[in-house]
């Protein structure tokens, strides 16, 4: 009787212990609101600066643009391919984040012509990448993102970001979208017109 209150015991200890060995291991992957705002912003933020890219590699006839485009186009990648590595691993669900604003922009740049484009592009990058890293520093720094591996993930990326925003800064439109306008002819100019012939 006693190897058998003995044999209970023992499995009851094993029991207990295993569920909250489970129950500590389900406390750790679950997400907590930051953690899914924050996950769900970067994905469509990531997604925009890929997809402008695209258009910047079809559009633009710069050179530093171009390279620049491609550049976001690798980076990006990488980095939404990592995102999204993590959230599958945590079984996390995330919900759509509000991207209207992102889809207002890359309209602009379907929008643009040759002259402008460069310099709109440049502009948006350079607004999308100030916003990109006051976002990763809260998530890797605040309260309301409370996941390790998050919280690492959007301070890895902050460096990259700087490194984008300082190039873009740098960028100045050559003098071929001057060109261009100048070749437009205005019809309210009249010094190209040729002179009316004497009678």
């Amino acid at each position: 009787m006693k190897t058998i209150l003995k044999t209970l015991s023992l499995c009851l200890a094993y029991v207990l212990v295993t569920f909250q060995v489970q129950a500590q291991d389900s406390t750790a992957v679950q997400p907590q609101r930051g953690d899914l705002d924050f996950a769900a912003k970067a994905m469509a933020r990531n997604a925009f600066e890929i997809q402008a890219a695209n258009i910047a590699l079809q559009k633009s006839q710069n050179e530093t643009i171009k390279h620049y485009a491609q550049m976001m186009v690798s980076d990006h990648t990488a980095a939404g391919e990592q995102l999204t590595t993590l959230v599958q691993q945590k079984n996390w669900e995330l919900g759509k984040a509000d991207d209207q604003k992102y889809e207002q922009m890359i309209q602009q740049l379907n929008d643009a012509d040759a002259a402008s484009f460069d310099q709109l592009y440049a502009d948006l990058m350079a607004q999308t990448h100030t916003e990109a890293i006051e976002l990763f520093k809260q998530a890797a720094e605040g309260n309301a993102t409370t996941d390790n591996e998050l919280k690492q993930f959007a301070n890895e990326k902050i460096p990259g970001f700087q490194s984008h925003l300082d190039q873009i800064k740098t960028f100045k439109p050559t003098k071929m979208s001057t060109d261009i306008r100048d070749s437009v002819p205005n019809p309210k100019d009249t010094t190209h017109k040729k002179p009316l012939p004497k009678r």
